[in-house]
């Protein structure tokens, strides 16, 4: 694997650490590392012409955000979940997921559905490009932006702690051609929202994750 100057998002205004998360973080969404694979320090560090302390400093933060998994005595891996796992967690997002779009349906303002209209848009641009890693990023931020909106923290704080697991899941387990699809009903949610439906809302909601479930369904074991 080559790592090029062009591969850096080197941002001025992104201090070096945040570079670093945003770099790696994006390596293992676009699956250039995969669940189980070594995070290639030394070349990371060359790439950015420093030493290998900041990019461990940057493994500790991706292990606590939950996509790097730190051996003693060896290098850094790609955090694999199994398949029982990446069901308990599609069970519990269900939940969550949907009860966050009913709450939000009954007090949606002009703004919310804005902001929600324009991850949308984000995911399904980076989804035509076949920029995984970002159609990911946004779809996550836009399932993200709903439980902020709801009102209730709990269950922002919640969906914030499954983040990572979600995206390693659905590069695991959830063939890319299923997002094309998936993505289709974030408009329709939108809809919903900005009518204050909220039987509408978290019944497409609960079709929405149920589909990511069923993707992610541990009788098809993980993909070859």
């Amino acid at each position: 694997m080559e790592y090029t100057s062009d591969s850096v998002f080197a941002l001025e205004r992104e201090s070096l650490a945040d570079q670093l998360f945003t770099h790696i973080k994006r390596m293992i969404l676009s699956q250039e590392l995969k669940g189980g694979e070594s995070i290639p320090e030394e070349k990371i560090a060359r790439l950015f012409g420093v030493s290998r302390t900041p990019i461990r400093e940057t493994l500790r933060k991706l292990e606590k955000y939950g996509l790097v998994k730190i051996n003693p005595r060896s290098q850094a891996t790609v955090v694999e979940i199994a398949p029982e796992e990446a069901q308990y967690i599609g069970e519990v997002r269900s939940v969550i997921e949907t009860l966050a779009a009913r709450l939000l349906a009954k007090k949606s303002k002009p703004e919310d559905i804005k902001s929600l209209e324009k991850i949308a848009k984000k995911c399904v641009m980076a989804t035509k490009s076949g920029n995984l890693g970002e159609a990911y990023d946004a779809d996550s931020l836009f399932h993200l932006e709903i439980a902020t909106r709801s009102g209730n923290p709990y269950i922002c704080s919640i969906i914030k702690n499954m983040e990572a697991k979600i995206q390693l899941i659905r590069l695991m387990y959830c063939s890319p051609k299923n997002l094309h699809t998936d993505i289709r009903i974030h408009n329709k949610i939108i809809d919903a929202l900005a009518i204050h439906d909220s039987k509408t809302a978290s019944s497409l909601m609960q079709k929405h994750v149920g589909d990511f479930i069923r993707h992610a369904s541990p009788a098809k074991g993980k993909p070859k």
